[in-house]
C-alpha cells in the first residue's frame, strides 16, 4: 500500500463498538501507509463524531495526535482525491479536540465550506 501511494481508511469506532480487534494503524503507519479515518457512521457504529474517532485512535490503535489529526483531514481528503482542495486546518488549533473525550460542541466555534462560515457557535470555551 506503502509503494503505491494508496490510503488505509480505518474505522475505529467500528473496532471499538463491535467489539473487535483494533486495525494496526501503528505497523501500517511504520510502514509508510498513508492512513486515514472515518466514523463509518451506520447503525452497527452510531458515532459521527470525528473528534471521538481521533480520541479513540489514539488511545486504542497507538496514533499520536499529530497523525490522527492527519489522518481525519488531510490524509481522508487525499483517499478522496480532494487534498488539494480540502483537508487543512491551521496549526496550533486542535490538540483540544483529542484531549477532550465527548463535549466538543463547546469546542467548535466555527464550521467552514468552500471559504464561508455556515456555523457559528456562541457557546464555545476559550482554553
Amino acid at each position: 500500500m506503502a509503494r503505491a501511494k494508496s490510503s488505509a481508511i480505518l474505522l475505529p469506532t467500528t473496532a471499538y463498538i463491535l467489539r473487535l480487534k483494533q486495525p494496526r494503524a501503528r505497523d501500517m503507519l511504520d510502514a509508510g501507509v498513508i492512513v486515514a479515518l472515518g466514523s463509518d457512521f451506520n447503525p452497527n457504529a452510531y458515532c459521527c463524531s470525528m473528534p471521538m474517532v481521533m480520541h479513540l485512535a489514539c488511545v486504542n490503535m497507538k496514533m499520536s495526535m499529530k497523525e490522527a489529526l492527519a489522518a481525519a483531514t488531510i490524509n481522508a481528503a487525499y483517499s478522496l482525491g480532494k487534498s488539494h482542495t480540502h483537508g487543512s486546518l491551521e496549526v496550533n488549533k486542535w490538540e483540544h479536540l483529542i484531549y477532550q473525550f465527548g463535549g466538543h460542541q463547546e469546542l467548535i466555534q466555527f464550521v467552514i465550506v468552500k471559504g464561508k462560515v455556515v456555523y457559528e457557535n456562541d457557546r464555545t470555551v476559550d482554553y
